[in-house]
């Protein structure tokens, strides 16, 4: 019996200290100069910036130098998440050539006040903005993913000079926002310090998400900003359901609502060249 108790605690104890190192590394993040390694390898050197929103730091990357003459395509990531997932875009020549690309760090992920969450949809969007009013950058297009989606939609509607939106797989409708029961777990105290700080934020703007879409609900019927979405039938974080949510609340003559048959939650990656055309045809016709 002695035996089969140590074993059973040598497995527990190897189980833990797996899990914490899984987690540790769970960051989303990528330091400055990971960043460079990275844009090194494809013979290109990124250009790394800081803003500051009401004492909080706010970190965003381009390609290549921010130049107001041209359109910017803005990525804003969902939860968890940091702005390293958008960077094939930032990499893309195409792309590049037609407008300034910028990914960014959100309230309390990568390097913008990592660990301390900014659960209000509408203070994330003020903070995003920043970036826009500095820079003073015109024909700005939104692409937001995921959680990203909602903030995406209220710059969209506080700020009309957005000229387009391109949405995917939002977490949109707060009647069909899903759970998993991992959620509490983070949140008990006696086992939320084993995740990481990226993990706890994303867990934090979960607890208050319903709340935070809410909120927003008058908001949408207001938007004049011409919006792409696109979500995925079988896409098993975000349910398919939100699709009916946007159809039923922004005006037609504004939506492009676009169903991906059998896509999941990473069409922004997995249907790149579907997503990249689209966001040329844009580029076409909000420069001319």
């Amino acid at each position: 019996m002695k035996f089969f108790k140590k074993k059973r605690f040598i497995f527990s104890s190897l189980f833990l200290i797996v899990f914490i190192f899984m987690n540790s590394c769970m960051t989303f993040r990528e330091s400055d100069k990971r960043i460079y390694k990275k844009f090194k390898k494809v013979n290109k050197t990124p250009q790394i910036y800081r803003e500051n929103y009401k004492g909080k730091t706010v970190r965003y990357v381009s390609a290549k130098p921010i130049k107001n003459s041209l359109p910017t395509l803005l990525f804003i990531h969902g939860a968890p998440g940091s702005g390293d997932s958008f960077f094939r875009y930032l990499q893309d020549d195409d792309l590049s050539k037609k407008a300034t690309i910028i990914t960014l760090d959100r309230l309390g992920y990568g390097y913008s006040d990592y660990g301390n969450a900014e659960t209000s949809i509408e203070k994330q969007a003020e903070s995003i903005y920043t970036i826009i009013q500095k820079h003073k950058l015109n024909n700005v297009v939104l692409i937001g993913w995921s959680y990203g989606v909602p903030i995406a939609a209220k710059m969209a509607y506080k700020y009309p000079e957005i000229k387009h939106s391109v949405l995917v797989a939002g977490a949109i409708s707060p009647e069909d926002e899903k759970f998993f029961g991992i959620a509490k777990v983070i949140q008990w105290k006696l086992t939320r310090w084993m995740f990481s700080k990226a993990l706890k934020v994303a867990d934090d703007e979960k607890m208050t998400h319903v709340t935070e879409l809410t909120k927003m609900l008058n908001d949408w019927g207001k938007i004049k900003t011409p919006i792409t979405y696109y979500h995925g039938t079988k896409d098993r974080i975000v349910p398919y359901k939100n699709m009916a949510f946007i159809t039923t609340k922004v005006n037609d003559s504004l939506l492009n609502a676009i169903t991906v048959k059998d896509a999941n939650h990473f069409i922004l990656f997995k249907n790149y060249g579907m997503v990249k055309k689209e966001l040329l045809v844009i580029l076409d016709y909000i420069d001319k």
